[in-house]
């Protein structure tokens, strides 16, 4: 069983569209602002982790001619296709959904779509589910990161997740906050200064209990780069914290 996806996953998304209504309003918030690349606007996407497509807006993805995605989950695809397909249809973009790991296929990706854009869509932080060490998933996180250097990219992955108390269903969840990413010195410890400012973000505006799960994407984007840090209430007592991203080619 996929431990990030499946058919129970795609049923509680479906039931969590209202809770998770204000951080799919900052995801898109964050999407709309997506820099231009400056060698001109590319014209093609490629998702890689794409799942349903639960919290990407239509609008955003009709601004391409052409989406293609990528997600192990055999029911990723035929879900993505029901929640978009005739916007897409509409604005008369091309969508190929293909279920197969983009992750592990990401260098023949890049090379037979060189001019594409490329999101990993709340992929990065599920990685470190996926290995038997701590270790070995940041391995991969930076190899990940390293083959997409050149390229136009963004990612909205997990930060950290964890229990929180109870909110009124009237209550806001914490507003979106920016920073700039930290540098990186490639020390053990160089990570701290991120995840210290990720954990005072979040702390005190969720309510956070107990001790939270560090998804070890801290030092996914670039030194300097624009992080945009958005609330995900996943259910009414457990909460992620979602980092998001554009990276220049």
């Amino acid at each position: 069983m996929n431990p990030s996806g499946g058919l129970f996953w795609h049923l509680h998304a479906w039931r969590s569209q209202p809770l998770w209504a204000p951080t799919c309003a900052d995801i898109a918030q964050w999407l709309d602002a997506m820099p231009i690349p400056q060698q001109g606007p590319s014209h093609e996407l490629l998702v890689i982790g794409a799942s349903a497509g639960w919290m990407l807006p239509s609008a955003w993805l009709q601004r391409f001619d052409s989406v293609a995605t990528y997600d192990l989950d055999r029911w990723a695809a035929p879900l993505f296709q029901r929640r978009h397909g005739a916007a897409l249809r509409a604005s008369g973009t091309a969508l190929r959904c293909h279920t197969h790991d983009g992750l592990a296929n990401l260098p023949s990706l890049l090379q037979a779509h060189p001019r594409a854009t490329v999101l990993l869509d709340n992929v990065l932080g599920q990685l470190r589910f996926h290995h038997p060490t701590v270790e070995a998933a940041s391995k991969q996180i930076d190899h990940i990161t390293r083959s997409l250097r050149g390229r136009h990219w963004g990612s909205v992955h997990d930060a950290f997740s964890g229990r929180s108390q109870r909110r009124s269903a009237g209550m806001r969840v914490a507003p979106m906050h920016r920073s700039l990413q930290a540098k990186h010195t490639g020390s053990s410890t160089d990570a701290a200064p991120t995840r210290s400012v990720g954990l005072a973000l979040f702390s005190d505006p969720l309510a956070a209990q107990g001790e939270w799960l560090d998804h070890l994407t801290d030092t996914v984007f670039p030194a300097g780069t624009a992080v945009h840090h958005i609330a995900w209430p996943y259910s009414p007592h457990y909460c992620h914290w979602l980092q998001a991203g554009w990276v220049a080619a």
